[in-house]
């Protein structure tokens, strides 16, 4: 069945500037987020290195055209109190509306974009508050000054504040945005996609059939979840409420990312199966390492839209070139390139080795092999016979072996 929502105004709009400065009075107690902070990992989807100055949690604003005005001051004081909430946490929040928390257990959408929060310790510069109707956007820059004083803006991001029984609560800008979109039901998805794109049951009822077919194989419930598809993954992250994220931008290629109960999807359609293997198997295997959970995904559903024996092929090319390369380690490598990472194309290889020694009942117990490094190593010890000290040759000769088929 498909339908198509009325259109409402899409929360997107940027400006910049720097005036009024109001530091935080929280009335709760600070958390540890408010605490100085040296940030020297941040991962969107690659690693950024970086450390910045230490500073007091504080919020800036831009010129606000009447801050005397009383909803204006009341969404001005809600905003502040929420960031000062340990915001984004499973616990409930007397500044975020009902609905949003009873239907989602992690009800800010925006906060787990980067890691380990958005809200990590950024200073917050609210560049506007604009009002639509009874609907407020809030418009928030999360950035800081380098020593030299240069800005470094982590996102410019966008919030909604509408009442809900009287009062100010917060909203995903995402729940006004996505009444812009075409929403089509196939099965246990909801597909959400722009005008502009036709949509293909085909590939839906295909992506319908892959999570059937994967949750009966892992012994897991199928569970209905959300599915944001559109050309260009910048257009996902306008329709969250980004105007900007570090790392938007380059050439586009499919990206995905899952999140809880939705799957976002740029540039693959209908079928995005990797992603979707997260949504439906990961909260089921809890005891297991990141590239078990990353490998098992793309031997199944494949990585930016290319099967794992294309990944194979192409980093068996690109080892044979770089023989200096320790595999015995393979934990410490990032990626190869823009295309392909190497804990989706190796920990495929061993997901996919693990698999062929012992079929859906060996791959559920490497699931649930631990999290830590020596966890993995051991795993694959336990289940594959070979010692770390051999994985550089291992690795290797069955990249060759899957290359030549």
């Amino acid at each position: 069945m498909k339908s198509q929502h009325s259109a409402t105004p899409i929360i997107n709009n940027s400006s910049y500037g720097l005036q009024d400065r109001r530091t935080i009075r929280p009335h709760d107690t600070y958390t540890d987020r408010q605490q100085p902070l040296k940030l020297k990992h941040l991962h969107i989807i690659l690693f950024l290195f970086f450390s910045i100055s230490t500073y007091a949690q504080s919020v800036t604003y831009n010129h606000i055209v009447d801050s005397t005005d009383v909803e204006t001051k009341e969404i001005m004081v809600l905003f502040e109190n929420y960031l000062t909430s340990n915001p984004g946490s499973a616990e409930k929040s007397p500044y975020w509306n009902e609905k949003e928390q009873r239907d989602h257990k992690n009800y800010d959408f925006l906060e787990s974009e980067f890691q380990p929060s958005l809200y990590m310790g950024f200073p917050v510069h609210v560049l506007s508050m604009k009002f639509i109707n009874d609907v407020c956007q809030i418009k928030a820059q999360f950035s800081y000054c380098k020593d030299n004083g240069d800005l470094y803006v982590l996102a410019i991001v966008n919030y909604v504040a509408k009442k809900e029984k009287g009062k100010f609560k917060l909203y995903n800008s995402l729940t006004i945005n996505k009444e812009n979109w075409n929403c089509t039901t196939v099965g246990l998805v909801d597909f959400y996609y722009p005008q502009y794109h036709k949509f293909d049951f085909e590939k839906a009822q295909k992506l319908n059939d892959f999570v059937n077919r994967t949750c009966e194989n892992l012994g897991v419930q199928p569970k209905p979840f959300e599915y944001y598809l559109a050309d260009d993954y910048d257009e996902i992250q306008k329709l969250k409420g980004f105007d900007y994220y570090i790392g938007m931008g380059g050439q586009s290629k499919p990206t995905g990312k899952a999140s809880d109960d939705k799957v976002y999807c740029g540039g693959l359609g209908e079928y995005y199966p990797h992603e979707v293997f997260h949504v439906q198997i990961d909260e089921h295997f809890p005891n297991k390492h990141f590239w078990v959970s990353e490998g098992v995904a793309t031997l199944l559903g494949g990585s930016r839209g290319k099967s794992l024996d294309w990944h194979i092929e192409r980093t068996n090319l690109y080892l044979k070139e770089h023989p200096e390369i320790d595999l015995s380690n393979m934990l410490k490598l990032t990626n190869l390139d823009s295309q392909t990472s190497y804990h989706y194309v190796l920990g495929g290889l061993i997901a996919k080795k693990i698999f062929d020694k012992g079929g859906w009942s060996l791959l559920r117990e490497f699931m649930s092999s631990g999290k830590t490094d020596d966890d993995y190593y051991n795993a694959i010890e336990g289940l594959l016979e070979v010692n770390k000290s051999n994985l550089n040759n291992y690795i290797r000769d069955q990249l060759q072996i899957v290359s030549n088929k």
